[in-house]
C-alpha cells in the first residue's frame, strides 16, 4: 500500500512539475536566442486566435483584463494594416519580444528572474506574469496540448 501511495504522489508531484520544465526551456531558449525552440513552445496561432477572441465582446476568451496600452497598440495596428492586423503584428518577434519586456537588455535574455507569478489556473494551465502588477506586467497562458506544455496567450 505505501508503495501505491508513493507511485501516485511521485506521479502527482511530476505532473506538478511539469509546466515548469516548460517555462524553464523557454527561459534558455530565450538567453541562447535559439529561434526554433522557442517557436516550438508557442501556440502563434492560438495567441493570435484568443486576442482575436479578446477583441470582440461576444467571444469568451482566455485572456484576462488587458491594460489601456495592450489595446492602443492593437487599435493603431489595425488602422494600419486593416482586419488581417493580429495576424500580421503577432509573430515569433512580437512573442520574443514580449517576453524580453522586463529585461534591461530588450534584444538578449530572458525572463526567469522577472516571473512575478507561475501558478495553475486549471488543472492544464498555468499563468504566468511577468513584471510586477504596478510595472504594466506581461500575462502568459501554458496550457497542455496533447504531451506538450506550450505558450497559448500572450498579452499585457
Amino acid at each position: 500500500m505505501k508503495t501505491l501511495l508513493f507511485a501516485v504522489l511521485a506521479l502527482l508531484l511530476g505532473f506538478l512539475a511539469w509546466p515548469y520544465t516548460a517555462v524553464y526551456r523557454l527561459d534558455q531558449a530565450l538567453q541562447k536566442d535559439d529561434r526554433r525552440a522557442i517557436e516550438q513552445l508557442l501556440d502563434i496561432q492560438s495567441i493570435q486566435q484568443q486576442i482575436k477572441r479578446k477583441m470582440n465582446k461576444e467571444v469568451e476568451s482566455s485572456i484576462g483584463d488587458v491594460s489601456n496600452s495592450f489595446v492602443d497598440w492593437l487599435q493603431k495596428g489595425i488602422q494600419r494594416l486593416g482586419n488581417d492586423a493580429i495576424d500580421s503584428l503577432v509573430n515569433l518577434d512580437w512573442a520574443i519580444s514580449q517576453f524580453r519586456s522586463h529585461n534591461p537588455d530588450r534584444q538578449r535574455g530572458g525572463f526567469l528572474r522577472h516571473l512575478d507569478h507561475a501558478f495553475f489556473d486549471g488543472p492544464d494551465s498555468l499563468l504566468l506574469r511577468i513584471g510586477e502588477l504596478d510595472e504594466n506586467p506581461v500575462h502568459a497562458r501554458l496550457t497542455l496540448r496533447g504531451t506538450q506544455w506550450r505558450i497559448t496567450a500572450i498579452y499585457n
